[in-house]
């Protein structure tokens, strides 16, 4: 999971402002999420609130998906397979899939089927509900366009308060106090965020409270380059194929044409600085990351 997160610290690096892809990511170090079957199943809500049922219903109780697991690893997984994904051949149906199953609310549907399954499968009312809640505690995990098991996890504690604060204000002297202050635009930043895992975004991201956001785009400094040599500055307010408008310094709005990406626009990034500070910091355990979080979050 952390070689995930020192991909994502890349990516910050060289332009993706918005972190809030963080957290899936694989920020978790807390205890594992709901496992897909060969584990133990998942408990308490599903994965997601909103949109299909699989992840609006209400999981079962721990018992019975463990007894549903138990007799689903008995009856049927050697024909739908441990991972419900059924066979190749599509002879035995990829569970995952299923109509009858994604369908089900409370085990009507599966009960039925398991009653005329060939070969005969015997069981009681009550263990083919259990059954039925097992798939669906699989189901709750899974992502959207039918993305495996696991997408989703349930009951997952995500902490990235696992850093040092001491060596984070190091790291935070020696990368940082050239462009922020601890009693200007970083005072008590600790207190503007409702967890650590908000204020890491926020921070890795460069768009801390208070300011702007990251990137290039509407607002950054902008130049064009006229034919003639002469050139435009301002702010960015549009740039696309054929035009380009610019918020002048005494506050008019400038439209210049363009045609084959004449005139040139150079746009400056307002983020540049804290791009090269990213992969200053970057390692592939993330430490560094850790410690700032961890640093930054002292600060009331």
């Amino acid at each position: 999971m952390k070689h995930m997160m020192h991909t994502h610290l890349r990516a910050v690096a060289v332009g993706i402002a918005a972190v809030a892809t963080l957290t899936a990511l694989g920020l978790a170090q807390g205890p594992p999420p709901g496992a897909p079957p060969g584990g133990q199943p998942p408990q308490g809500g599903g994965g997601r609130r909103g949109g299909f049922t699989q992840f609006t219903r209400p999981l079962a109780s721990p018992d019975v998906l463990l007894r549903g697991k138990s007799l689903y690893d008995t009856n049927c997984a050697s024909c739908h397979a441990v991972d419900l994904r059924g066979t190749a051949d599509g002879r035995n149906p990829n569970l995952l899939r299923s109509g009858t199953a994604l369908n089900d609310k409370q085990g009507e549907l599966v009960a039925a089927s398991i009653a005329k399954h060939t070969p005969p499968i015997i069981l009681v009312e009550a263990d083919s509900v259990a059954v039925a809640e097992y798939i669906h505690s699989i189901h709750a995990t899974m992502g959207g366009q039918g993305s495996p098991p696991g997408r989703n996890p349930t009951n997952v504690t995500l902490n990235v308060l696992v850093g040092d604060a001491t060596a984070g204000e190091a790291v935070y002297k020696a990368t940082c106090s050239t462009c922020h202050s601890l009693t200007g635009d970083l005072k008590g930043i600790g207190s503007k965020y409702p967890d650590p895992r908000a204020l890491q975004n926020a921070w890795v991201s460069g768009n801390i409270a208070g300011g702007g956001r990251g990137g290039t785009g509407v607002g950054s400094p902008a130049t064009v380059t006229m034919a003639d040599g002469s050139t435009v500055t301002g702010a960015l307010v549009r740039k696309d194929d054929w035009l380009v408008i610019l918020t002048l310094p005494d506050g008019t709005r400038k439209s210049i044409a363009r045609n084959n990406g004449i005139p040139k626009v150079d746009i400056t990034d307002p983020q540049a600085a804290h791009k090269k500070m990213a992969l200053e910091i970057d390692d592939p355990a993330n430490k560094k990351m850790y410690d700032v979080t961890a640093y930054l979050w002292t600060l009331k």
